[in-house]
């Protein structure tokens, strides 16, 4: 109990083992619950004492949330110093930060700093949250679900900011820490997490993330419950550092997002992403609906320069834009080597980053990208800071399919250290060319971005591509060509030459076109005058900023470039061609391209190598390294010359070529001499073979200078024209200059310390090949060191020094300490005869470089004193040839000290397996797979002694993996010398395994002994050993093969080490089978039928390749031109098992023992995924030829390859093959006679070598069927046995057939077989003449002749004239039969009983009587025709008149061209020399030329008819006229008995009572070319002796035919003999052309519906006859004659003739004579142009015969005016004289459209206009243009009259108008004398049949002295009058013109 608590009592209560929360909390009270014993009355109060705790360890927390490419922000670059602006929001970084409350924060309702949360970061930084500093809520880490709750694994907490909740007032960039002050009455709970983003002002330096400064941390602030008037004040709680990056690391998943601080990184200043040398370099995936046609895929060039030491093992990152795709397990490779080139010391060298390479796709970001367009690439090397020294590298990249403009920002390249933290990245993006700036801020000039398409084809050439240093500094001429354009095509062009070339400015330089041909005519490039500018500030681009180009054309320029001193080597060695570059649209942006460019005619990578440069060592070796790129030819060479610093070194003139050296020529020449300065001149001569462009290492030995060399010399290497010359320098490539080395003095002493075996094993040593060893060097100085200097450690040729030498601290490589030279902790051992390294002289630095390794050493070490040191190297795989170390320190030199032997055979010892696939895993009868070791022992491997039961052993280790094949531990194997016949007696060897099955002894257990080189008569040794492969794929392991002077295999014993890198195992197959089905074993023997089953684990893809390698000596190619398979026949499969990739292809590779042949599907390409399906058989069948024995062990086998579409091995998969018989040797058989056909008769040869002594052959032909020997006969000297249908026996006698002794065979009369084809045949030799002991045999052997098949011509040949050919074009001709003389087609039907193929030829002749050739043939026209016309090559061979068709020459062997048994049609063009006999001959021949069908020459021929001449004549053809034709036939000695004469189209023959001539009968038409035809035939049928000067009477046609082909008027004739189908010949003859009459013209005024106007009609005849005149006009013409006045005689003879008007006809009083008249009648006018406008006009005779005619004289054109009845005039017809001409016209209605009217004058004529009043219009109304120059008098034969054009119309008022004006007469009228009056509706009319001319009056002229017809000089108003006056002036004209004409 407790005493009463009073006013006078209190008391103390302590509380024991108070249990206290894990969180904090800050000040706060205890409250207190008094009450009385009943509980009643409770009172509360609060303790005056305040009580607070802090968190425990891990209750508050800070994180940094990874955001940005590095984690640090997106802005994580080392601050510039500039001020920050708040408002930009890239000028600061930004990091978002995790704080989780390890205490509840609260502000009791106190003002001021009453609550806060203090985030400090590392010095440096200054802080600042602007706004609320919500971070972005689709941060990654705020979207991962990873236990896929469906809730988010980290929520996304805020503090508010307000005026109620709190703010971050206090955080504004002005120290390194953010605050927040919590308001009054606000908490933030224990454990409440919330995330704040920082806006931080970065260091002003870098801060990597181990820097033990960079820490982050956290502070909570709070009064808790005190007041302000209370103290103490408020609580702080200790800072909190943010979580530790280690303890990340070990916290799954926490690494993905979060870090415990950030990294301030440098700027990387000069890396470079540019896209490599292929098609697609530059375009985007694409097409087809899933946009996987076209997967554009390249190797991306990298090249950076770090700015910072990455070390070993650190990280390369890439970024690319979203969508360009890494891919997960990305793909690093080195660059090209020509990028790694030396260049010179003062030149940029790029190295490759050292491997292995492990690269991983990543996506960033992470949860947002499609693609893995991250690629982070841990590098196994150093990556360092080295002046002049980038790094370069390609990574494959896909494109995507997508394009925008933002891609080209969003290259960027980051550096890591081996933990990953970032060390240095780019700001902004990765440029495409270094020349640019980043200031530029075109997208286009930033990084590269996609096109849609590649274009191909383009070439580069580059007329001098030596350097401009050495090109007397002019630009070479660079030629662009042929760019080729599918579409029209119009978009910018830039072309980006590589870095260091340079455009030249001058635009006069720029040709627009090149390379232009007849067949590639040239068009401008870009267009006409289009010239392209070089990019401002960049002149390495050259731009066009339009281009036009036509499709199909092939364009290219010419212009001017600077070529540099060497190729780029830190940016790409490419010209990049971008079509729409500037473009944002990707259809827009057309194509790119990139263009490896050509090498710069510079010689790179020449260096000096040496073993020592100790001064006046007479045995050094100097290494010289140079590559050159220009072919160096007969007298040229190469100089490597030295300068003042080289003089005192004295060469051997000799070299050797070392190992990575690319060959030189054999007959090259040395030269080591000095120059006229004493200094060394090396000259490598050219003699017979040329030096070829390559990469060459040689070695020279060299004496060193007897002086020290304190400046390095240089070298000069030089290729020259003509070394002779030199120093005169005729360059080929441009020289280069590299270092040479120093001189030094002699080192007191330098070697490998002696150490014991245990400090072998304490030191690591190990010599085993490939091994990092251990080595302890020992020195001693002669003089002591004054500063910092350089140890090298130059190592034999092999061994490499690791790039950081000196390792790290906590693992050194090279070692120098007491306690670590001789093994760790070994200073108790230390050698007392060695002196302490001492400490301040510790090695700083180590860097390797190959064999040498570098040391750089602080002061410290003392002169005459011995030092140690150990240092780490890889080993060599072999024992150097020049096995010497040296050391250089303190200009000293050591002596060269002999090195140690490689424990390793001689040469390069390899394992060659027959199977490269995985076994499959429990399998219960595994594939045993041979392994061939193929080695050449250094030691000899000792016999067994006779003390011992075993000698030395050879040792095999497997690679991991593997098991040896044994039984109860025993092994077989094979041991023999490489290449021998037989192996060593198995009975000398022990195989035995261990229990592993690992590793496997062989002992010498007699004996034989293993002989090695040390021995001066060494062997090669084939080991083969019969393992197991591993159940999984794996990468190559190495084997070890070792061997022991004794049985117990202790390291004592050990002779050689050999590590013989092994091979890869890879997947196998699901089935993998091959079987010889019809089991033909026989040496030699065809196989037919080798099934072979495939079938794949996985899927098999487009673009893999599938090959199968048959065993070696198998042939399996049928025509290795076309890489065909032997008779593939796929099996389950049609057509084939990848129809769209088609055929597979086989090939051979002739080698020593026997051929090496595949099969293969190259790339496979079904456009469909899978191209096939997993686990499907793929059954297929070829045919093979057995070797002449069982090939060796391990080339007994069938293997099966699967690649995928990049090279990868997917899969493989071996099946043993089958054992051979041997078979006779040198077996043919041959047509002993020449070659028959199928079915015919023949004597034969059996040609062959036996193996073995025999007695008989017995022969038995297998194909083709029905041969038969029961016929034959042998010579008198052999007996026949059997003689059965295809078989026959023959005893030889004594003394039989010899081995070895090459035997003929003829066998006389045998019938051949039946189809025919190749031949095969059985021959077997006996023992005994029972033939029950085989000795040798040939079966089924297919070597000999090809029988050919049999031609069967099929019915009669026809023979086709080349008339008939042409039908449409000679319809008649081509109904005659073929003529001698001419070219004819011959069709032959026929059938083959063997099938032609592909590149096959068939040959054609033809024999006369006798031995007389036969008919000429031409290759033109050859064809055949089956279903189609089979492709064919024809070519006629002059030599035997023959025709060869090669069928089908595109197509592969395989392919059939001709089935058998087919019927075929071959047409062949042929010229008959005469009608006597002929017979054909047809062969078809094999791309091998060997003859496969014939026909044995008996196909008969044809009989063609005699080629008769015909000459037509006769004398006059008018049309529709009877006349006499006269007919001339040269029979050409045929017997005709009949003779059909046929006239061209539209002629008939007479059918008057005469007939139509003497004998002359006319007939009916000819076919279906309506020819008419008539036979002359003797009534008494007797023979027609004389066919000249036959006539016969035809009526001609209306007109010439024509649309007759090219027959036209030609007249045919066609003799015959006795009885129908008996042509004798055929011939033909020009005919002639129907002759219209002359001079016929009408002539009228065409107004349409003009009435009662003269129309008028000329004419001239050439005989006298005639007394009708016939008129047939146009339809809608009215023609009248017969009423009064209607009819104008003008010049027609006698009174007036009778007249009949329709149709209208003139009956002449008097008959014509010969000359030209003219006649006039009324017409009435049609409304409108007749369809057909011609006129007819006919002169007959009286007794109605046509005399003469003329058809279809074109009329006039109707126009619709209101015009007429022109007038003419004249003053006086004086010759000589003036007069005055006044023309009229008459307008009846008012009319507009006439802008001028035109008076023609007729010839001779002049007008004599002197001024414009001249000129008279005697009407005002008529509308003339204004002013004085109405009337046009420029020309002096017209006039034109110009209307008024002031208004859009002009019209002229109806009314009579006329116009005057003086004119010149002639001394005589013209023959043509009329006069013209047109009215025109355009001012352009000239003469009056212009289109201007609407309407055009002829006027006929007057005659001298003539007077004007009184009406004419008077005023005339009647229309009437008018048109009647003018057609008395038309006619009076024509009258006039008819009488001239007559004259």
């Amino acid at each position: 109990s407790m005493t009463d608590i009073t006013d006078v009592t209190s008391h103390t209560v302590k509380i024991l083992s108070l249990t206290l929360p894990r969180g904090g909390f800050f000040p706060t009270r205890f409250g207190v619950e008094l009450m009385r014993d009943d509980y009643s009355d409770p009172q509360y109060t609060t303790s005056k004492g305040m009580v607070w705790k802090y968190p425990e360890a891990g209750r508050t927390e800070g994180r940094l949330v990874l955001s940005g490419p590095t984690g640090s922000g997106p802005r994580p670059f080392v601050n510039s110093g500039a001020s920050v602006d708040a408002s930009d929001p890239n000028a600061f970084n930004t990091l978002v930060v995790r704080l989780q409350f390890g205490a509840t924060l609260w502000n009791w309702g106190e003002s001021g700093l009453a609550a806060q949360v203090e985030i400090r970061l590392p010095p440096g930084y200054k802080c600042s949250v602007i706004g609320d500093g919500a971070p972005a809520s689709d941060m990654d880490v705020f979207l991962v679900d990873a236990n896929s709750d469906d809730y988010p694994d980290h929520r996304r907490g805020l503090l508010a900011v307000s005026t109620t909740d709190g703010d971050w007032d206090r955080s504004a960039f002005s120290d390194r820490s953010c605050i927040y002050e919590l308001h009054r009455y606000n908490r933030i709970y224990e454990k409440q997490v919330v995330y704040i983003t920082l806006a931080v002002k970065n260091p002003p330096f870098e801060f990597r993330k181990d820097d033990r400064n960079n820490v982050w941390d956290i502070q909570l602030s709070s009064k808790g419950a005190q007041s302000t008037s209370e103290t103490p004040g408020g609580v702080s709680m200790p800072y909190v550092d943010f979580v530790n990056n280690s303890a990340i690391r070990l916290s799954p998943g926490m690494e993905t997002f979060f870090s415990g601080n950030a990294a301030v990184i440098k700027n990387l200043e000069m890396p470079l992403y540019q896209p490599g040398f292929t098609s697609n370099a530059l375009a985007r995936s694409c097409c087809g609906a899933a946009f996987d046609q076209r997967r554009a895929r390249q190797f991306m060039r990298v090249v950076f320069k770090p700015g910072v030491s990455v070390g070993q093992r650190g990280y390369v990152v890439v970024d690319a834009p979203d969508g360009f795709d890494f891919g997960e397990a990305c793909t690093v490779e080195e660059l090209p080597a020509s990028y790694y080139a030396f260049a010179g010391s003062a030149q940029f060298r790029v190295r490759p980053l050292k491997p292995p390479l492990v690269c991983a796709g990543r996506r960033y970001p992470p949860l947002s990208a499609r693609t893995y367009n991250r690629a982070k690439i841990r590098v196994a090397g150093l990556i360092d800071v080295v002046d002049l020294v980038y790094y370069g590298f390609q990574i494959l990249i896909t494109h995507p399919t997508t394009y925008d403009t933002a891609q080209h920002e969003q290259w960027k390249l980051w550096l890591e250290d081996s933990m990953a933290y970032p060390l240095e990245g780019t700001k902004d993006t990765v440029l495409f060319n270094p020349a640019q700036v980043h200031t530029q801020t075109h997208f286009y000039h930033k990084s590269w971005g996609l096109y849609n398409q590649p274009i191909e084809g383009i070439r580069i050439h580059i007329t001098d591509l030596r350097p401009y240093s050495i090109s007397n500094e002019a630009d070479t001429t660079i030629i662009i060509w042929p760019m080729v354009f599918p579409e029209a095509t119009q978009t910018t062009l830039r072309i980006t030459a590589p870095l260091g070339f340079v455009w030249n400015t001058d635009q006069s330089n720029f040709q627009p076109t090149t390379n232009c041909t007849d067949v590639d005519p040239c068009e401008p490039f870009g267009g006409q005058g289009v010239i392209p500018q070089v990019e401002t500030t960049v002149d390495n681009t050259l731009i066009w900023t339009q281009v036009y180009f036509n499709p199909n054309v092939k364009y290219g320029f010419q212009h001017k470039i600077r070529i540099p001193d060497h190729n780029p080597r830190t940016s790409a060695n490419s010209f990049f061609f971008e079509f729409g570059y500037q473009e944002t649209d990707i259809n827009n942006r057309m194509f790119a391209v990139a263009i490896e460019a050509p090498r710069v005619a510079a010689l790179i990578n020449c260096r000096i190598g040496y073993n020592t440069n100790q001064v006046g060592i007479t045995d050094n070796r100097m290494q010289f390294e140079f590559q050159t790129m220009t072919r160096i030819g007969i007298k040229g060479g190469i100089v490597i010359a030295g300068n003042g610093n080289t003089k005192g070194f004295t060469f051997t003139p000799e070299y050797i070529l070392l190992a990575a050296s690319d060959p030189l020529p054999a007959d090259l020449t040395v030269t080591a001499g000095l120059s006229g300065e004493g200094t060394p001149v090396i000259r490598l001569k050219v003699q017979d073979v040329a030096i070829e462009p390559g990469h060459y290492k040689i070695e020279m030995k060299v004496g060193n200078p007897p002086g020290r060399i304190l400046t390095a010399g240089r070298w000069t290497f030089g290729s020259y024209n003509d070394v002779n010359l030199y120093p005169v320098k005729n360059y080929i490539d441009n020289e280069m200059e590299t270092p040479g080395f120093l001189i030094n003095s002699r080192m007191q002493s330098a070697g490998f310390f002696a150490i014991s075996e245990e400090q072998k094993q304490a030191t690591e040593r190990e010599d085993r090949p490939g091994y990092l060893n251990n080595l302890v060097i020992e020195f001693t100085l002669r003089n002591r060191p004054g500063e910092v200097k350089d140890m090298v450690l130059k190592a034999p040729h092999g061994f490499v020094f690791e790039d950081d030498c000196l390792g790290p601290y906590d693992n050194p490589r090279l070692k120098t300490s007491r306690n670590t030279v001789f093994g760790d902790n070994s200073g108790a051992f230390f050698p007392s005869d060695l002196e302490l390294w001492p400490s301040s002289a510790a090695p700083t630095a180590c860097k390797g470089d190959g064999r040498d390794a570098t040391i750089t050493i602080p002061v410290g070490l003392e002169s005459l004193r011995l030092y140690a040191f150990r240092i780490q190297v890889t080993n060599p795989l072999n024992s150097p040839e020049w096995n010497k170390w040296t050391l250089n320190y303190n200009s000293e030199s050591s002596d060269p000290f002999e090195g140690f032997n490689i424990w390793t055979s001689v040469g390069d010892p390899s394992a060659t397996p027959v199977s490269f696939a995985r076994n499959q895993g429990g399998s219960a009868d595994p594939m045993v797979n041979p392994v061939s070791f193929v080695f050449r022992p250094y030691k000899s491997v000792p016999p067994k002694p006779t003390d011992a039961d075993k000698g030395g052993v050879i040792r095999v280790e497997a690679a991991n993996g593997f098991n040896f094949v044994h039984q109860n531990r025993d092994c077989q194997v094979y041991l023999g010398i490489n290449g021998a016949s037989s192996p060593l007696p198995s009975r000398d060897l022990l195989c035995e395994v261990d229990a592993s099955a690992t590793k496997l002894n062989l002992y010498m257990v007699g004996p034989t002994q293993i002989t090695g080189e040390e021995s001066g008569n060494g062997n090669e040794y084939n080991l083969i050993v019969y393992v197991y492969n591993p159940n999984g794929a794996q990468s190559a392991g190495d084997w070890h093969l070792n061997t022991f002077s004794k049985y117990t295999r202790e390291p004592d014993f050990s002779l050689d080490e050999s590590v013989i890198p092994g091979f890869a195992i890879n997947n196998d197959l699901w089935r993998f089978t091959v079987e010889n089905q019809r089991q033909q074993l026989n040496g030699n023997s065809r196989v037919n039928d080798v099934e072979i089953v495939l079938s794949f684990r996985d899927n098999v893809k487009d673009e893999d390749h599938i090959v199968v390698y048959a065993p070696r000596g198998f042939d399996i190619v049928s025509n290795p031109e076309m890489a065909q398979c032997d008779n593939y026949r796929p099996v389950g499969a049609s057509p084939d098992w990848f129809p769209i990739t088609g055929l597979p292809e086989c090939r051979c590779e002739n080698v020593t023992n026997g051929p090496l042949c595949r099969f293969e599907w190259v790339r496979i390409k079904e456009g469909q995924d899978p191209a096939f399906a997993q686990k499907q058989d793929i059954r297929f069948k070829i045919a093979t030829k057995n070797p002449p024995k069982t090939p060796f062990t391990i080339d007994n086998y069938w293997t099966v390859k699967h690649f995928s579409g990049t090279g990868a091995l997917l899969a493989s998969q071996n099946a043993r093959s089958w054992d051979i018989t041997p078979q006779l040797a040198d077996v043919d058989v041959m047509f002993a006679n020449g070659y028959r056909s199928a079915g015919s008769q023949a004597n034969l040869d059996f040609r062959f070598t036996p193996v073995n002594d025999a007695c008989c052959l017995e022969i038995q032909a297998e194909f083709p069927t029905e041969f038969d020997f029961t016929q034959s006969t042998v010579f008198s000297i052999y007996d026949i046995l059997i003689q059965q249908g295809p078989r026959m026996a023959i005893n030889f006698r004594t003394p039989g057939l010899s081995a070895d002794q090459a035997t003929t065979v003829k066998v006389f009369n045998v019938r051949l077989g039946r189809g025919g084809g190749q031949t095969r045949w059985n021959l077997v030799t006996f023992f005994d003449d029972a033939l029950t002991q085989k000795r040798d045999e040939a079966l089924q052997f297919e070597g000999g002749f090809r029988l050919p098949g049999k031609i069967h011509v099929i019915g009669t040949p026809v023979l086709r004239s080349a008339w008939r050919e042409s039908r449409l074009m000679y319809p008649v001709k081509s109904l005659f039969l073929p003529r001698v003389g001419e070219w004819g087609t011959a069709d032959f039907r026929m059938s083959f009983s063997q099938p032609v193929f592909a590149q096959g030829k068939m040959i054609i002749s033809c024999q006369g009587a006798g031995d007389s050739r036969g008919y000429a043939l031409r290759a033109d026209g050859f064809a055949i025709f089956g279903t189609g016309q089979i492709d064919s090559i024809p070519v006629f061979d002059g030599e035997t008149g023959a025709i060869q068709a090669t069928l089908m020459a595109n197509r592969p062997a395989t392919e059939l061209a001709l089935l058998a048994d087919t019927t075929y049609t071959i047409s062949v063009r042929v010229y008959p020399e005469n009608d006597g006999v002929n017979t054909w001959r047809f062969d078809t021949v094999d791309a091998r030329e060997g003859f496969t069908n014939t026909n044995d020459g008996a196909a008969p021929g044809f009989n063609p008819v005699l080629n008769f001449l015909l000459s037509v004549a006769v004398q006059r053809s008018p049309p529709k006229a009877v006349i006499e034709v006269i007919l001339d036939v040269d029979q050409k000695g045929a017997i005709v008995r009949e003779l059909l004469v046929i006239a061209p189209p539209g002629f008939t023959f007479d059918e008057g009572p005469d007939g139509c001539g003497h004998m002359c009968v006319p007939g009916q038409a000819l076919g279906s070319t309506g020819r008419r035809t008539a036979t002359i035939a003797s009534p008494t049928g007797q023979p027609l002796t004389k066919l000249t000067g036959l006539r016969i009477r035809v009526e001609t046609p209306e007109q010439t035919p024509i649309g007759s082909g090219s027959e036209g008027i030609m007249w045919f004739v066609e003799g015959r003999g006795q009885g129908a189908g008996t042509t004798k010949g055929w011939g033909q003859g020009s005919g002639f052309a129907v002759t219209q009459m002359s001079g016929t013209a009408v002539y009228y005024a065409g107004v349409a519906n003009l009435r009662a106007t003269q129309i008028c009609f000329t004419f001239s005849l050439d005989v006298s006859a005639g007394s009708t005149i016939s008129i047939v006009p146009p339809a809608g013409f009215l023609l009248t004659c017969s009423m009064e006045g209607s009819l104008n005689t003008i010049s027609l003879p006698g009174s007036r003739p009778n007249c009949i008007d329709d149709p209208l006809q003139l009956q002449l009083m008097e008959p014509l004579t010969r000359g030209t008249y003219a006649f006039g009648v009324t017409a009435d006018l049609p409304p409108q142009t007749p369809t057909r406008n011609t006129f007819n006009v006919v002169i007959r005779d009286q007794s109605n015969g046509v005399v003469d005619a003329a058809y279809a004289v074109t009329g006039q054109d109707i126009a619709n005016i209101g015009v007429q009845a022109p007038t003419l005039a004249w003053t006086r017809a004086d010759p000589g004289q003036p007069t005055v001409i006044t023309i009229g016209i008459t307008f009846n209605a008012d009319t507009v459209g006439v802008q001028a009217l035109l008076i023609m004058l007729p010839e001779l004529f002049q007008h004599d206009v002197q001024i414009p009043i001249d000129v008279q219009n005697l009407n005002s109304r008529f509308p003339l243009t204004t002013g004085t120059d109405w009337a046009d008098t420029s020309e002096p034969d017209r006039i034109k009259i110009y209307l008024d054009e002031s208004e859009d119309t002009t019209t002229i008022p109806a009314d009579t108008y006329r116009f005057s004006f003086p004119v010149l007469m002639p001394p005589d009228v013209p023959r043509r004398n009329i006069w013209f009056l047109a009215v025109c509706s355009d001012r352009s009319c000239k003469q009056p049949s212009d289109r201007q001319v609407t309407v055009s009056f002829p006027l006929a002229g007057f005659q001298l002295y003539e007077q004007a017809p009184e009406a004419l000089t008077q005023t005339i108003t009647n229309s009437a009058r008018r048109a009647a006056a003018a057609s008395v002036s038309v006619c009076a004209w024509l009258a006039l013109l008819a009488a001239r004409e007559a004259r």
